[in-house]
Order: C-alpha cells, then structure tokens, then sequence
C-alpha cells in the first residue's frame, strides 16, 4: 500500500512539508486540506527530495497550491525535488513557472 508521510516545520515566514514516500490521489487527503489552508496565510516550502513516486493528482495539488499561493501573495516553493519529481512538473511544460529552491534560506 502506498504511503505518505509529512513532516510539519515551521520558519520565520514559511511551513515547511518534508514529504516522504508517494503523492498519489490515495495519499493526498490530509496534505490537499493543509496546502490549500497554509498558503493563505504563508509561503509554504515542499521538501519533495524523498519523494518516491508521484501521480497527476500529485502534480495537481502542486499546480493548484501554487495558484492559490499566488493568488494570496505568498509563494509555494519546491525544495530539491527528486529526479521523479522533477521529470513529473517538467513534463507539465510548466517547470520554469515553479519557485525551485536548495534550502530554506532562499524563501523570501
């Protein structure tokens, strides 16, 4: 059974989400109700670097958290996405849209 796991941290103007294991739409319930209540109120930084596998729901929520971050003036940003990661957003044609980042020390 595929699994996920969230790791919750918090920063001076950010939350921080270290995901682990597979963002599926069988894992993505808890995560979509937090990304959509989170980036109303702060930037949000996804660590994807231990992220084992993802699906186009995957990709959705990070497509549409994105948006909604936007739309709220804070920003969602991905932490050193794993090599299915990056190729999953890279095939949306829409990677260069996305705030990549290496640390935490980049959020603005």
């Amino acid at each position: 059974m595929d699994a996920l796991k969230v790791v919750e941290k918090f920063g001076a103007n950010y939350v921080l989400y270290e995901l682990v294991g597979v963002v599926n739409s069988y894992t993505l319930d808890e995560l979509k109700g937090k990304v959509y209540t989170i980036v109303v109120d702060s930037n949000l930084v996804l660590d994807l670097s231990s992220v084992e596998a993802i699906d186009s729901a995957g990709v959705g929520l990070i497509m549409g958290g994105f948006n909604e971050a936007e739309e709220f003036d804070h920003r969602l940003y991905i932490m050193n996405p794993s090599p299915v990661v990056r190729q999953a957003l890279d095939d949306t044609g829409f990677s260069d849209t996305f705030y990549f980042i290496h640390s935490v020390t980049e959020v603005i």
